[in-house]
């Protein structure tokens, strides 16, 4: 951003210059043409014409120096127009001082005699000049605020991300801490084994939590370690199954963003259910949506499990809201049989 500005800033000062010669240009041929065509003499002296085009010029560029920055308040109003005043006098008389050090007299005359038309139209000239600089500086000052607004904004989003996936952590952890503990005295291989997966889960969790979006099979093999640490949890009663085609591997989805619904359907398919469970996971890739569904068994009749708080869910619909600025991307159905998940990630590119 700070090139950017640079580059505004740079490109503001050619203009100021180009602006303020243009304005001497014309200000110098309509005067020295107004005063041939009155007079329609070749004797004509420039000097009227260049030392009023060179004042005009000289208040042009102290307005642009001067008040590159300045932002009147709603009780300064009356400051813009004492300027103005104050520059259409100098643009008056200035010339005129100059002209009577050289002594010329048509030039003297001819100005006397155009001072009235010349002083409206020197204040008018300066006024404009006054309200488009200030107009210019106001706009600045709009984009400047909007600039540090979004990034405000994106610094907020960002932290609220990084908090909502802390929290999925301690969850998952205790639960696997308890495991372990369970499996040390029965069961050490065993115990041994899932926590160096656990080791591994967090070290991969702890490389992602710089990146917001990351390949969906980076999120696969992630997921697959975590799946790795719950059969060793249940044992036989968790299969899971992935169905998907190869050309989706590619397609971006924010980190993490699919462990919470895993979670989920492990929690509600094997702890109401009896015997053993199948979660099954679908990946689609159609008009650039990428549709990720989990499915897990689903009986109306056991009994519910009511410590749940519905944390994974809220996450997951907080962080879809805050990356992609949609609530439609979260949706869950049940049927008689079976509980389903699904998130809808679009792939911008």
């Amino acid at each position: 951003m700070s090139n950017s500005t640079e580059v505004l800033k740079i490109n503001k000062k050619r203009l100021i210059h180009l602006s303020s010669w243009i304005i001497f240009a014309l200000y110098f041929v309509v005067s020295y043409m107004l005063v041939w065509l009155e007079h329609r003499s070749k004797d004509i002296s420039i000097y009227e014409p260049l030392f009023g085009a060179l004042c005009i010029t000289i208040c042009s560029y102290l307005i642009f120096s001067s008040l590159q920055f300045y932002l009147p308040r709603k009780n300064q109003y009356l400051k813009i127009l004492f300027i103005c005043l104050f520059l259409t006098a100098m643009s008056v008389f200035l010339p005129l001082y100059l002209i009577n050090q050289i002594s010329d007299t048509f030039s003297i005359t001819q100005y006397y005699k155009i001072l009235p038309y010349r002083t409206i139209i020197n204040f008018l000239l300066l006024f404009c000049i006054l309200i488009i600089n200030i107009t210019w500086n106001i706009q600045e000052e709009y984009e400047e605020n909007k600039k540090r607004k979004e990034e405000s904004e994106r610094l907020v989003r960002e932290a609220e991300l990084y908090n909502l996936r802390q929290q999925l952590q301690p969850h998952f952890l205790f639960n696997s801490l308890n495991s372990i503990i369970a499996l040390i005295g029965a069961k050490p291989d065993m115990a041994k084994k899932m926590t160096f997966q656990l080791s591994d889960f967090l070290r991969g969790t702890m490389r992602k939590d710089d990146k917001q979006l990351i390949s969906l099979s980076d999120e696969i093999k992630h997921l697959e370690l975590y799946l790795e640490i719950e059969k060793v949890r249940f044992g036989h009663r968790l299969n899971t199954a992935f169905h998907y085609d190869d050309e989706v591997l590619q397609a971006k989805v924010p980190s993490m963003i699919v462990q919470p619904l895993m979670e989920n359907a492990i929690k509600h398919g094997l702890y109401n259910v009896t015997g053993d469970v199948l979660i099954e996971t679908h990946i689609a890739l159609e008009n650039n949506i990428l549709t990720i569904e989990i499915s897990n068994p689903f009986e109306a009749d056991q009994y519910q499990n009511k410590k749940g708080n519905g944390f994974g869910l809220t996450s997951i619909h907080r962080r879809l809201f805050l990356i992609y600025s949609r609530t439609d991307l979260l949706s869950v159905n049940k049927t008689e049989t079976k509980f389903i998940a699904r998130i809808k990630i679009p792939q911008n590119d």
